[in-house]
């Protein structure tokens, strides 16, 4: 029950200031810093006490790809959105190994070298800001 609340309070911590960024009159391009990559579904901390994650599998969708990912044992998982900027130029396929690195502010998902995605907790989230230039 306890891990249900969690990761209904960090989706939603993820989830509100895009939400807040979509109400408001800017454009799409003028939001798509706001966030690599959006937790869908699990707790990233949960995977990332493992530090190495496993892609379950891929589904694209119009905006992006959906990346399900899974801890070795595979009793844990968690799914996240990556643009379609973000998943340029990848080879995303179930199986393909993901580094987990846990800093202050979140988690940073990197496969093959490459940093493929932020995700801020509470702390990151609050320092995340956004202004046209």
């Amino acid at each position: 029950m306890k891990h249900l609340v969690a990761s209904i309070l960090l989706g939603a911590i993820t989830v509100a200031p895009l939400s807040q960024a979509a109400n408001s009159d800017t454009h799409a391009s003028d939001n798509a810093s706001m966030a690599s990559a959006i937790v869908l579904v699990g707790s990233m901390s949960v995977l990332a006490a493992a530090g190495n994650i496993v892609i379950d599998r891929v589904e694209e969708v119009a905006d992006g790809s959906i990346l399900v990912l899974k801890n070795a044992s595979g009793a844990t998982t968690a799914s996240i959105k990556l643009s379609k900027q973000a998943v340029q130029g990848l080879s995303l396929a179930a199986g393909t190994a993901v580094d987990v690195m846990t800093v202050s502010t979140g988690h940073t998902l990197v496969l093959s070298g490459k940093v493929i995605a932020y995700i801020p907790n509470a702390a990151g989230n609050a320092m995340l800001h956004h202004s046209k230039a």
